[in-house]
């Protein structure tokens, strides 16, 4: 049910200037703009304050209201949303949470973060589908200082007190292409006479430009443009999440001066500019060292420029750059949200000790999540200023666990077609975006196709190659087990009546190396053709490197594949 402040605030409304002025940049060079709508008088405030922009031309809007099934009326009050949305002239659809065989879903454990993981995966699912790539959200001041409040008391220090960004990657979408961080190939060439190489970038970013705004200035707004809103009983329930009890306290101004609303946002304000600093001193620093990534293994190594250590003793946030630094080492192998700036200390102790002197090496390598940071072993009787390190990955301890199916035809779903078909997209150890092609009527019933790593003993020696050099073009040692391989399965019969199973790897897509029966696509002036047959192979396949900060120049190099046939490379394949 729709509500209307009955009491004149004392607050003013948000001034439409000042919000025209922090959402002008976010539109610009936009054409469709999504905002996602709860009905509460944030995202009402939100909805009118984008209907009202007069300093631009606005996009596209579409209004996205979830119904998230949790109460019995939930359907019924998105409904009453969109109608009222639709009043206001706005573009609008509801994304109804799908809960499966759970029949009462508010009973679920942790449903607080399971329903939050599947609003923002229908989120991201309806802005692709859409061609809507900025998706704003309502979360204001008020927000920030509950959640600045809420890591004080889980024990967070530092930049874990930034609380909520302004923009960022759509949240719980990891690993959905054309959502987190992929759906448009970015062109990387290392040079004359080397195959082009592609890494993915794109998908939805989530904005939030009222931030600046209390929840009072947006009550107001609404209160003064008679615009109606919806409240949730959930939301003032304190024994629901904590959440909602640490809303109660700041509310009711029991909590010391230090810890009011106020001085939460403006140290949450202050600790997002220190990280922003250390972020732009730290790429400046990135840019001189000399860098070189293999996207075949997923390897990087770099140097560091003389002069950086000496400089970075000299700055007043010293060990925060140093750990910047080195997590924009890390991310090119990495997924960086698994790289917690309180996490990389001892990988700055091991490359600058006169910077961070309260960790000392205890080994030649340091191991952070699934990669090691090492010496290069290959240098011998090299200076400080010369010395050259690398970052790659350890073979997994369960790999069967990073086991993803690409296509499984069973007696329900075979097809006789003879178009081509592209398979879903799968992002393989957070590294490489991977999918297949095939046509239904070559493939029968019974035949599974899945991305995996090879396994310690396997065997390759049974296999033909297309390339001349064929196992040569792999990684040696325990790096070969560190790269996808694309395996197919089907059923055989034995000849005495019995069933088994046969395996037969097609390619391993990140170096480039395939069977007879499987391709990449055609290549033409730098851009991948995925249309037609590339040749006559019945399995294709294309195999794009993760998103990365990475762009070539004097000091930012990658290895690569040369053009000219028979030639050996340095050490990888292109991704096509």
């Amino acid at each position: 049910m729709f509500t209307r402040s009955l009491v004149r605030y004392a607050f003013e409304p948000v001034a439409q200037k000042k919000f025209d002025e922090i959402l002008e940049p976010i539109c610009r060079g936009r054409k469709n703009l999504g905002l996602a709508i709860s009905g509460g008088v944030d995202s009402m405030a939100l909805a009118i304050l984008c209907k009202r922009v007069r300093k631009f031309k606005m996009p596209s809007i579409t209004a996205f209201i979830v119904d998230h099934r949790l109460r019995p009326q939930s359907t019924t009050e998105a409904q009453s949303v969109a109608n009222y949305l639709g009043q206001l002239g706005m573009k609008h659809e509801i994304l109804t949470l799908n809960w499966g065989d759970v029949s009462n879903p508010s009973q679920i454990a942790n449903l607080e973060s399971t329903a939050r993981r599947m609003r923002f995966q229908a989120l991201g699912r309806a802005c692709a589908a859409a061609g809507i790539y900025t998706l704003l959200l309502a979360h204001h001041a008020d927000d920030q200082a509950e959640t600045v409040l809420a890591r004080i008391h889980a024990g967070y220090l530092g930049t874990g007190l930034t609380a909520i960004q302004p923009k960022m990657p759509i949240g719980e979408c990891h690993g959905m292409h054309g959502v987190s961080k992929s759906g448009y190939r970015r062109h990387l060439d290392p040079g004359a006479g080397y195959l082009p190489f592609f890494v993915e970038s794109g998908g939805v970013q989530v904005h939030r430009p009222l931030l600046d705004f209390t929840k009072s200035e947006l009550i107001a707004t609404c209160t003064t443009k008679c615009i109606k809103w919806h409240e949730d009983a959930t939301n003032a329930d304190q024994t629901l999440t904590p959440r909602n009890a640490i809303r109660k306290l700041l509310q009711s101004q029991v909590l010391p001066a230090a810890l009011n609303s106020d001085r939460l946002r403006r140290l949450a304000a202050h600790k997002r500019s220190q990280l922003t600093a250390c972020e732009s001193k730290a790429t400046v620093y990135f840019e001189r060292c000399s860098v070189e990534i293999d996207t075949a293994d997923s390897s990087v190594s770099f140097q560091i420029h003389p002069d950086i250590e000496t400089q970075l003793s000299r700055e007043k946030d010293c060990q925060l750059v140093a750990a910047v630094l080195m997590r924009k080492f890390f991310s090119l192998v990495e997924e960086q949200n698994k790289l917690a700036l309180k996490d990389l200390c001892r990988s700055v102790g091991f490359i600058f000790p006169t910077v961070f002197q309260d960790w000392q090496p205890s080994s030649n390598n340091v191991n952070i999540g699934n990669v090691t940071l090492a010496q290069d072993p290959y240098q011998e009787n090299e200076t400080d200023e010369q010395k050259r390190y690398l970052i790659f990955s350890r073979p997994v301890k369960a790999p069967e666990q990073f086991t993803q199916t690409l296509l499984e035809v069973t007696e329900g779903n075979h097809s006789t077609s003879k178009e081509p078909i592209w398979t879903e997209t799968k992002l393989f150890h957070d590294r490489w975006w991977i999918k297949l092609r095939y046509i239904p009527a070559n493939v029968p019933a019974g035949t599974t196709v899945v991305i995996r790593f090879l396994k310690q003993g396997e065997s390759l020696k049974a296999y033909q190659w297309r390339e001349r050099m064929g196992l040569d073009l792999l990684p040696s040692g325990k790096l070969r087990n560190t790269i996808p391989v694309i395996v197919k399965t089907t059923k055989v019969k034995h000849s005495d009546g019995s069933e088994g199973i046969k395996e037969e790897i097609l390619a391993f897509p990140s170096v480039g190396l395939t069977c007879p029966d499987c391709s990449r696509p055609k290549i033409k002036k730098g851009r991948v053709t995925e249309s037609g047959m590339a040749d006559d192979s019945p399995w294709q396949y294309t195999c794009v490197y993760k998103d990365i900060n990475f762009r070539e120049s004097e000091n930012h190099t990658r290895k690569g594949r040369p053009w000219k046939k028979g030639t050996r490379p340095f050490s990888n394949f292109p991704m096509f």
